[in-house]
């Protein structure tokens, strides 16, 4: 395959900034940031700001007058919060012009840490086709190769199923876009385990140790959202206020 041909990497865990460094890079929490984000912007929110941790998004929230403070702490609401991190939930509400300050064990650590990618999107299933086509878009324009980001288990500590199966849904999309595409070894692995979920996404994300916990914790409807496919065609995008804060708003 000639070199200069485009590459998919899937990185299973958030790597090091620098492997980003020039990539169009999609990062993925299906359960749930990345799905919140799609319900979000869907629903016309202007902007959601990803934070790491809860200490710097209480900061953040002083800092910007009449944005609302959402995220949480093993799966329930964290503090001050004005909402948890349950798609449904927003999807029920009027978010229209919304600003919002999120922060989620896995997700938003995961934006947090790709900021510095040249081109970074919040991907989920529900936005599976724009967000895919965005990707090829801007690979072919700008000659990138394209990564995208696990957020994983535990802050980024360890793979997580649901999130590498969403990934092979991506790379099986690229692939139908852009045949000529080169997958990485983990694009590959991704790949396969998506083929083995497609015909049943839902049951994939109720297998999953996370997605097991959720409908402990009732959030059996989070599940069944967060795994429809292309119901929200929005493509959250990073980008970066005048004072150089990174936050997410639909592309257009």
């Amino acid at each position: 395959m000639p070199a200069d041909v485009p590459v998919v990497e899937v990185h299973l865990q958030p790597p090091p900034a620098a492997l980003l460094e020039d990539a169009a890079t999609a990062v993925i929490d299906i359960l749930r940031a990345t799905t919140v984000h799609a319900a979000l912007l869907g629903g016309g929110a202007e902007a959601i700001y990803p934070v790491a941790e809860w200490p710097d998004a209480h900061r953040l929230r002083e800092r910007l007058p009449g944005a609302r403070l959402i995220g949480e702490i093993d799966s329930l609401p964290g503090p001050q919060a004005e909402y948890g991190n349950s798609p449904t939930e927003f999807a029920a509400l009027d978010v229209r012009s919304w600003r919002m300050i999120h922060v989620t064990g896995n997700g938003t650590r995961a934006l947090s840490a790709a900021a510095r990618a040249p081109f970074v999107i919040s991907a989920c299933l529900r936005n599976l086709s724009a967000c895919a086509a965005a990707l090829r878009r801007e690979a072919e324009l700008r000659g990138r190769p394209i990564a995208i980001v696990c957020s994983g288990d535990h802050g980024g500590a360890t793979a997580s199923f649901e999130d590498t199966a969403a990934a092979g849904a991506y790379v099986e999309a690229l692939s139908r876009l852009a045949p000529t595409l080169r997958l990485g070894n983990e694009a590959l692995i991704a790949l396969r385990l998506w083929q083995r979920c497609a015909a049943a996404p839902l049951n994939a994300l109720r297998e999953s140790p996370h997605g097991r916990d959720l409908l402990t914790l009732g959030f059996a409807a989070d599940l069944a959202y967060a795994a429809e496919i292309d119901a929200d065609p929005v493509v959250p995008r990073l980008t970066r206020d005048s004072e150089g804060r990174p936050y997410l708003s639909a592309q257009q």
